[in-house]
């Protein structure tokens, strides 16, 4: 349920971006992955992009990566 925005906007409605709608750990990264549904999502990846949960008291830096971003060709799984 976090809400998602330019890193430089103000946290406001009128600069949401989107939202997250759902996270996890990572044992293979080692940290915190996330899917959200984010404006004009397929044309800003690479693009950092904030985001705010009050509830849970969070105010991070993400980073927009492809869908499949972890590898992408299968190379693990056809070992």
């Amino acid at each position: 349920g976090a809400h998602l925005f330019d890193p430089d906007d103000s946290v406001e409605r009128k600069n949401d971006q989107g939202y997250v709608t759902s996270v996890g750990h990572s044992p293979t990264l080692g940290h915190m992955i996330g899917l959200a549904l984010i404006k004009s999502g397929p044309d800003r990846v690479g693009d950092p992009i904030r985001m705010v949960d009050h509830t849970a008291g969070l105010d991070v830096i993400c980073d927009i990566v492809e869908p499949v971003f972890f590898d992408p060709e299968g190379e693990r799984a056809r070992g």
